[in-house]
């Protein structure tokens, strides 16, 4: 079965991880934390992380077991190049029992190059719903067309996959892929710090800062303002949702500098002084914000995951989301939140309103949500799941 397969104990497990990007050590959200965790199960956690040279970033030992090495690529094409060569003079200097990639496509081709080159056992991760999707697939046809040939490609020189969801895992095997290969493990959540209970005055400083009215419905959204994000649907339901409850707020935390579409979308709907551009959150601020929404509502087209979702929740939140496959892998409907249909703002709007306008019932559908997910997703269990994979990954090799 797997997970059951283990390096011996003489054998100490040597990783290197291939990144999409260099969070790790810029600090965004719980990036760097979660890898000197994952770092601190094994004997050595090597990662190389896609990084502009203009950041002027430098191989930083961050503890005892984690050194990353940022690939100060000129253009991002280059970074899978740049990542080879960081990997084999890494390989040469050190013995690596394991290579991991971040996606199965740009960082995938490096490993996959790794493997072909040092004989490595792979392991290809993949965080979100990629193949044959038409939301990502219509975003940029070319590009993405080719990327789902490559990823094909990648996954059929895996030794093992880990996908983040199960409906992402059923493509796997459609596409001939193993069954036995694939792993569904989420991505880990410290949900000790998203709980329904805050310090006195927290909400009172949130709405002051806010300029919202004491005991206003808000409906809270935080993330990347990103197409995939779907935020226009969001702004469109938004804007309905007030003909029956015009006491209401969307609040939208994330940094919008570069989407003024957005805040003109905005304007133009007359919804500006309804709307709160909260700006970039930092992410141990995250739970007084999910405490501070009547909905936490998630319009994204696609999600693997949706991490936002499992925060929102253990902290109480009702959510109202998209019926994506990272979604509905937490998001039982009508059970934990609801769901509507992808890209339907009046869909949308229905089910934001139908939990304004019973509170009884969203704070039931929050407190089911809080103990589905403090028993789905256990941290210290996804952190060992996330372990016995790359275990069973470089046992491959004998």
């Amino acid at each position: 079965m797997p997970g059951e397969i283990s390096l011996p104990p003489a054998e100490p497990l040597n990783v290197l991880m291939i990144a999409l990007g260099d969070e790790i050590l810029t600090g965004w959200g719980d990036v760097r934390e979660r890898h000197i965790e994952y770092a601190g199960r094994v004997n050595h956690l090597h990662v190389i992380a896609y990084s502009p040279r203009r950041r002027g970033l430098s191989t930083t030992r961050i503890s005892e077991h984690l050194t990353v090495y940022p690939t100060r690529s000129t253009t991002r094409p280059g970074f899978i190049l740049d990542a080879f060569h960081i990997g084999a003079a890494i390989c040469r200097e050190t013995p690596v029992h394991v290579i991991t990639t971040q996606d199965p496509f740009t960082t995938g081709l490096a490993g996959a190059w790794l493997k072909h080159r040092f004989g490595i056992p792979l392991h290809v991760q993949n965080h979100s719903d990629f193949f044959d999707n038409p939301f990502w697939l219509a975003e940029s046809p070319l590009r993405n067309r080719a990327f789902n040939l490559l990823g094909r490609w990648v996954l059929r020189r895996a030794d093992t996959c880990r996908v983040v969801n199960t409906a992402e895992k059923a493509k796997y095997v459609r596409m001939g892929i193993p069954e036995e290969r694939v792993a569904v493990v989420p991505v880990p959540v410290r949900l000790e710090r998203f709980t329904p209970e805050g310090v006195p005055g927290e909400e009172a400083a949130l709405r002051a800062a806010l300029d919202l009215p004491p005991g206003a419905p808000v409906v809270l959204w935080v993330g990347r303002p990103v197409a995939v994000k779907a935020l226009p649907v969001l702004i469109d339901a938004f804007s309905r949702v007030l003909s029956w409850h015009p006491e209401a707020y969307l609040v939208l935390g994330g940094d919008f500098s570069a989407r003024g579409g957005l805040v003109e979308q905005v304007a133009l709907s007359g919804l500006t002084e309804r709307v709160r551009f909260a700006g970039r959150i930092a992410h141990e601020d995250l739970p007084a914000w999910y405490r501070l929404a009547s909905i936490f509502a998630l319009p994204s087209r696609y999600e693997g995951f949706g991490m936002v979702l499992v925060e929102a929740a253990a902290c109480g939140a009702p959510v109202v989301a998209a019926r994506s496959a990272g979604a509905q892998e937490i998001v039982l409907d009508g059970e934990t939140g609801l769901l509507y249909t992808v890209d339907d703002a009046a869909d949308m709007a229905e089910q934001i309103r139908a939990l304004l306008s019973d509170p009884a019932r969203a704070r039931q559908l929050g407190e089911r949500a809080r103990a589905h997910v403090a028993e789905r997703f256990d941290r210290a269990k996804g952190l060992e799941a996330i372990i016995r994979e790359w275990q069973r990954t470089a046992a491959t090799a004998r």
